[in-house]
């Protein structure tokens, strides 16, 4: 893997290579985001690491012009606390943030697992299709809905979370950011109402702002995106229900994360369409494509975006495996589990009758669906 850091402060640069010394990635270095820019144009790059905080081209510019130019490199940001608004645009270009000073530990940490998914996701096509996402499309009933609640005097963080609770999309993001070492601490978050109390009223309307910029436009068709709202609205309530009290955060949150595939797939489709028929991969393979285009891979998709955002691994593993009861019944009752009987409840359909044997859930069920 090849490592581009970034950072005006040769010290810091020297520090970090220290840091990632004796491994097997190789890494580069640039004092500027310009000259990081000449080196990506001839040099192969997999991660950018790049300090916010820079004179002329600060961090987030950096990060936003590569996540132009090329896509498909994960991006992560260096920074402190000095300057929360460009840290929350940061934010949105970069898919991981590291605290200045770094412990060490947990920057190799970090890109031992980003090394790994790139490994198990080694697609390129794909890889840049998903890596032109900053943000997923929010309906802007909901949009609008959250901004007015802000501007209220009387506005509680408990009301706004209520909002972003009803939305994948806001959710997710605002996860996302309160899961950057900036704001998250030692713990991970796993909830909305948890993150949005860490974030502060200030951090959560700049986040709104930027989803206003990058996000939003009233000129997309939103009826999808709203039938995927709803549907997953009904699955989080619903699955919630049926978990033990400590398991209900989670479960509400798998809930309602477990479509935001089909999210994906919507932004990626045009890029993957092209691929698929442009007349340059005539001849070629292209089933992997075909699979993600065409096929129920969709939870594939949303895993690869919430792991190159630095979402807990438990809320992952929930989110991917919560259409596949082979693998759910290898472990013990799980927020996944939860999500597939709601899921199936809702839909009228059937459950695996090895997984409804496998948890003893036959008296059970007749009573959730009265739920």
């Amino acid at each position: 893997m090849n490592i581009l850091l970034v950072d005006d402060e040769k010290m810091i640069l020297n520090g970090l290579k220290r840091i990632l010394f004796g491994n097997k990635w190789k890494v580069y270095t640039a004092e500027s985001g310009p000259e990081a820019l000449e080196l990506m144009s001839h040099q192969s790059i997999d991660l950018i690491i790049s300090d916010m905080l820079m004179p002329g081209m600060d961090g987030a510019e950096l990060l936003e012009k590569v996540s132009k130019l090329y896509p498909g490199v994960i991006r992560a940001s260096l920074s402190g606390y000095s300057d929360p608004s460009i840290t929350i645009k940061g934010g949105f270009f970069a898919h991981q943030a590291f605290m200045k000073p770094c412990e060490p530990s947990v920057i190799k940490h970090e890109i031992q697992r980003i090394a790994q998914l790139l490994d198990l996701f080694p697609d390129r096509v794909i890889q840049d299709a998903i890596g032109t996402i900053t943000s997923l499309p929010i309906p802007p009933k909901l949009f609008f809905r959250v901004k007015n609640l802000l501007n209220q005097p009387n506005s509680s963080m408990h009301d706004v979370a209520q909002i972003v609770n009803e939305d994948p999309s806001m959710c997710a993001k605002i996860i996302h950011i309160s899961n950057n070492a900036i704001f998250r601490g030692e713990k991970e978050v796993r909830s909305i109402t948890e993150a949005i109390t860490r974030l502060g009223s200030q951090i959560v309307t700049n986040i709104i702002a930027m989803l206003e910029i990058y996000s939003v436009s009233l000129n997309e068709p939103s009826k999808g995106i709203e039938d995927i709202q709803q549907h997953s609205l009904k699955v989080a309530n619903l699955a919630s229900k049926i978990v033990p009290k400590e398991m209900r955060d989670t479960t509400f949150l798998v809930g309602i994360l477990h479509q935001i595939g089909e999210h994906v797939r919507m932004k990626v489709a045009p890029d993957l369409m092209k691929s698929y028929l442009s007349p340059h991969t005539k001849g070629q393979d292209k089933t992997h494509i075909e699979k993600y285009l065409f096929q129920t891979r969709s939870e594939h998709l949303g895993g690869y975006l919430l792991q190159i955002w630095g979402f807990p691994i438990e809320l992952i593993e929930n989110v991917a495996l919560h259409n596949d009861p082979e693998k759910l019944i290898e472990k013990e009752f799980s927020p996944g589990c939860a999500v597939y009987i709601a899921n199936h409840l809702i839909k009228g359909e059937e459950l695996n009758p090895e997984f409804v044997e496998h948890f003893q859930l036959d008296e059970k069920l007749n009573e959730w669906k009265s739920l």
